[in-house]
C-alpha cells in the first residue's frame, strides 16, 4: 500500500485546513500519516507519529526533531510527504532528503506565505531567504498560494526546485455557508455576544498577535465611537498575543464596541450577521477570512499586503488601504457605514469570483499535482531503429496510460518508427550535457531512463534534478578492460540509483561490476508478442525465405561471417534463399561482397524497415552472427513466430537457444551451415518450430516484465 505523510508544527493546522486532503489520499488508497507535535486525535489518520517540532527556528527540539523524522522516513518509506508550517516544512525537508534519493519519495511543499516578501524587512531576507533558497532543492514541489509569490518562487528557486505550482489557497468549504438563518436567530445570536439589533458589526476573524494588526482596528474604533456609537467590531480568534489587546481595548474604554470572541466554530454564522469584514494584517498568504468573507457577500476594507490584493480589487469588491493607515481605514469604514445598500455591489462582484477559491475547484487542481503522472524521459544516444530502441518503444507503448512518456535522441531515421509507434519524441543535435539541461529545463522529468552508457554518463550529471537509470543492453567489450571509458563509467555511476542489465554477462562482463551489485538488477528483454503478430499481418509478402537476418550491419552483429556461412549453405543447396532486412555503415562494402559472388541472386537486400515482421513471419530461421548480445530482441521475434535460431553462443542467447530443440548454437561456421539445412529438413521443422514457441512462452512475460520496471521507476 502507498503511504503519504503530512507535516505541519501543530494539529490545529491540520484540522483546520488539511482534512479534506487527507480524506482525498484514503479514498485514493493510501495509508496516511500526520506527523506533528500534538496528541490530538485527527480525522482519515491511519498512524499519527508525535514530533518534537516547534515554531521557533532556534530551539534545540528542532534538532531532535529531525532525527525523529529521518527515523520515521526509513521505517514508512513514503511514497509522498506533504509539509506545512515554517518550522515544520524546514525539519521535515532536511530530515526527508535522505529517503528522496534512497526510496524516491516526493516532498511538496506548501508556503503559506514567505516571511522574505515585498515590503519586508531586510532582517527576514537575511533570515529567511538563504533558508528557503537552500531547502528548496530538497523540495520536489513547491506550492505557493497567492501571485507574488509563485513569481518570487520562479524567479529565485526553479533552478533549485524543478516544479513549482501557483494553488489559490485551501480552498472554503461551500457546504459550511450553505445554510439560511432566520430573523430570529441573527436576533439571538446578536443578543448571545452583546450586540443590539441596530449595531453596525464588523468583523476580523484572525488570530490575536501583532501581524494580524488588530492594534490599527482598535485606533481606528477610538475615533469612529466618537461620531457613531452603535459600530461595534467582532474579534474572533485565539489570543497568542498574551491579553495585549484586551487591556489596550480596556485603557481606551472601547469594550462597549470592541468584542473579543475567543476560538469560534460559528465562524459562518458569525459572517452573517456583519454588515463589514476587516483585514488590517502585514503579511498574508492568502487568507481564510476574507475568501469566507467574500463568499458571504459582505464588503471588504483589507491591508494592501501580499495574498490579500490577489483577492480584493479595489472599489468593486471592497477597498484596499495602506497598511498602518488608520485615516483611510476610518474613512472607509465611514463610506460603508453612510451608505450600507450602495456597496452591495460589492459583494456581487465577489460571488462572481469566488469559484476560484472553493474546496472543489482547489482539490481538483491540488489532487492533479498530487498524483501527477511522473515524466519519463527515455535517452538513447543512437539516431536508428534497433534492439535497445525497440526495448525503449516495447516500454513506452505498454506503460504510457501511467506515465508522462518521452524519447530522446539524435535526430536520425529513428523519427519515423516513433512516428508509426505514435511516440512523444523530443530530437537533439548531440547528447551532451548542455543539449540534455536544456531538455531537462523544458520538460522537468522525475526520471532518466538511460539506454546506453554515453547517454548514462551524460545523465549522471543530473542526478539532482531527477532519478537516474542506466539500462544496459549488451556485453559491450569496451567495458571489459580498465580504460578511461570505464573508469569514467565507473565514476558516473555513484550517481545512478540504479542499473538494469539485460543478462548476467552484461554486468559480469563490466570490469568494476562489484561496485554497483548493490543498486542492479538483471532484467532479460520480453518483446509485445500480440503487437508484433498485429503488425505481421499489415502487409503479404509473395516470397518465402529458407533464412532470415534481421538487424544492424554492421558491428557487433558481424555481418562478414554471415556471408561466409551463406557461402557455405549455398555450396551445400544453392537453392538457398535469404533475406537480410536492416541497414548500417558496413552495407555498402556487404552488398558489394555479395554483388561479385555466384550466390548473389539467393540474397535479398531490403534494406531497414519499419515493420520486417511479415517477412520474418515468411522465413524458417533466423541467423545471428553476433560478436555479443545482451538479450537479442530479434531472437524473441522469431520465437513468438516459431521460428528456430541459428546463432553464435553469445551473451543473452545461451538463455534463448538450446541445442537441437530450438536451433543451435556454435562457434564453427561449418556446424552453423549444416544445422541450418538440418532444421530446414520437413522431417524436423516442426519439432524445432514447435519447441521455438514453448521456449517463448517460458521466457517472455510482458506483464511481469513491465511490473518490475514500474517498481524501479516507482523506487522499490
Amino acid at each position: 500500500m502507498k503511504k503519504v505523510l503530512f507535516t505541519a508544527t501543530v494539529d490545529s493546522h491540520i484540522l483546520q485546513f488539511h482534512l479534506p486532503f487527507l480524506k482525498m489520499f484514503k479514498e485514493n488508497g493510501y495509508e496516511v500519516h500526520v506527523a506533528t507535535n500534538g496528541n490530538e486525535k485527527i480525522p482519515y489518520c491511519d498512524v499519527k507519529h508525535v514530533v518534537s517540532f516547534e515554531r521557533s527556528p532556534i530551539k534545540i527540539n528542532n534538532l531532535k526533531a529531525i532525527k525523529q523524522l529521518k527515523k520515521i522516513c526509513e521505517k514508512e518509506k513514503f511514497d509522498i510527504i506533504h509539509t506545512h508550517t515554517p518550522m515544520g516544512s524546514v525539519v521535515t525537508r532536511i530530515a526527508a532528503n535522505k529517503s528522496r534519493k534512497k526510496y524516491n519519495t516526493r516532498v511538496i511543499y506548501t508556503a503559506h506565505g514567505f516571511h522574505f516578501f515585498k515590503g519586508a524587512s531586510i532582517k527576514n531576507w537575511i533570515i529567511f531567504y538563504p533558508v528557503e533558497w537552500y531547502l528548496s532543492k530538497f523540495t520536489d514541489t513547491l506550492i505557493t498560494i497567492n501571485v507574488e509569490d509563485y513569481e518570487l518562487a520562479k524567479n529565485k528557486f526553479s533552478r533549485r526546485c524543478k516544479d513549482i505550482q501557483y494553488v489559490p489557497g485551501v480552498g472554503i468549504d461551500e457546504k459550511k455557508f450553505n445554510f439560511e438563518m432566520t430573523d430570529k436567530e441573527k436576533k439571538e445570536l446578536k443578543e448571545s455576544i452583546g450586540l443590539k439589533e441596530n449595531d453596525f458589526v464588523m468583523i476580523y476573524p484572525a488570530e490575536l498577535n501583532k501581524n494580524k494588526n488588530q492594534l490599527l482596528i482598535i485606533n481606528a474604533m477610538e475615533q469612529l465611537v466618537q461620531k457613531y456609537s452603535n459600530i461595534k467590531v467582532l474579534l474572533p480568534g485565539v489570543d497568542s498575543y498574551n491579553g495585549y489587546y484586551q487591556k489596550l481595548v480596556k485603557d481606551k474604554k472601547l469594550d462597549n464596541n470592541i468584542i473579543f470572541l475567543g476560538y469560534r466554530k460559528d465562524i459562518p454564522k458569525l459572517l452573517k450577521i456583519s454588515d463589514l469584514a476587516l483585514a488590517t494584517s502585514y503579511r498574508e498568504g492568502l487568507p481564510l477570512n476574507v475568501i469566507e468573507a467574500m463568499y458571504v457577500g459582505l464588503p471588504i476594507i483589507a491591508t494592501n499586503c501580499r495574498g490579500q490584493k490577489d483577492l480584493i480589487k479595489d472599489n468593486k469588491n471592497g477597498f484596499l488601504i495602506n497598511i498602518d493607515d488608520k485615516k483611510s481605514l476610518v474613512e472607509s469604514i465611514e463610506k460603508i457605514y453612510l451608505a450600507k445598500n450602495d456597496y452591495k455591489r460589492f459583494g456581487l462582484y465577489s460571488k462572481k469570483e469566488i469559484n476560484n477559491y472553493l474546496l472543489d475547484n482547489i482539490q481538483l487542481q491540488i489532487k492533479k499535482i498530487y498524483f501527477r503522472k511522473k515524466v519519463v524521459i527515455h535517452l538513447l544516444s543512437s539516431n536508428f531503429y534497433s534492439g535497445a530502441e525497440n526495448v525503449a518503444c516495447t516500454i513506452i507503448n505498454n506503460i504510457k496510460d501511467d506515465y508522462e512518456l518521452y524519447y530522446c535522441s539524435p535526430n536520425g531515421t529513428i523519427e519515423n518508427n516513433l512516428k508509426t509507434y505514435g511516440i512523444n519524441y523530443i530530437p537533439i543535435n548531440n547528447i551532451s550535457i548542455n543539449d540534455l539541461k536544456k531538455i531537462i529545463n523544458k520538460y522537468k522529468p522525475d526520471i532518466i531512463h538511460a539506454h546506453d552508457n554515453k547517454a548514462t554518463v551524460i545523465s549522471s550529471f543530473f542526478s539532482s534534478r531527477c532519478m537516474i537509470i542506466s539500462h544496459i543492453h549488451g556485453n559491450n567489450k569496451i567495458m571489459n578492460t580498465i580504460n578511461i571509458k570505464t573508469i569514467l563509467f565507473n565514476y558516473c555511476s555513484k550517481r545512478i540509483s540504479k542499473f538494469i542489465w539485460v543478462s548476467k554477462s552484461s554486468i559480469d562482463g563490466y570490469y568494476f561490476h562489484k561496485k554497483v551489485m548493490n543498486k542492479s538488477i538483471i532484467l532479460p528483454n520480453v518483446i509485445d508478442d500480440k503487437n508484433i503478430q498485429l503488425k505481421a499481418n499489415e502487409s503479404k509478402i509473395d516470397k518465402e525465405f529458407d533464412v532470415v537476418f534481421l538487424g544492424r550491419i554492421g558491428y557487433p552483429k558481424n555481418p562478414e561471417r554471415l556471408i561466409k556461412i551463406i557461402e557455405l549453405l549455398y555450396e551445400k543447396n544453392n537453392k538457398i534463399s535469404v533475406a537480410i532486412v536492416g541497414d548500417g555503415e558496413d552495407r555498402l562494402k556487404i552488398t558489394n561482397i555479395v554483388n561479385k559472388s555466384v550466390f548473389k541472386s539467393n540474397i535479398t537486400f531490403f534494406g531497414f524497415l519499419a515493420n520486417p515482421y511479415p517477412i520474418l513471419k515468411n522465413s524458417k530461421i533466423l541467423i545471428m552472427t553476433s560478436l555479443y548480445e545482451g538479450t537479442p530482441m530479434c531472437a524473441l521475434e522469431a520465437q513468438c513466430f516459431g521460428k528456430p535460431i541459428v546463432a553464435t553462443p553469445v551473451d543473452g542467447l545461451l538463455n534463448i537457444v538450446e541445442n537441437g530443440y530450438n536451433g543451435f548454437l556454435s562457434d564453427i561456421d561449418e556446424e552453423l551451415a549444416d544445422n541450418i539445412l538440418l532444421i530446414l529438413n520437413k522431417k524436423n521443422y516442426s519439432y524445432y518450430s514447435n519447441n521455438s514457441i514453448s521456449r517463448f512462452k517460458e521466457i517472455n512475460s510482458l506483464e511481469k516484465y513491465l511490473k518490475i520496471i514500474k517498481d524501479v521507476y516507482e523506487g522499490d
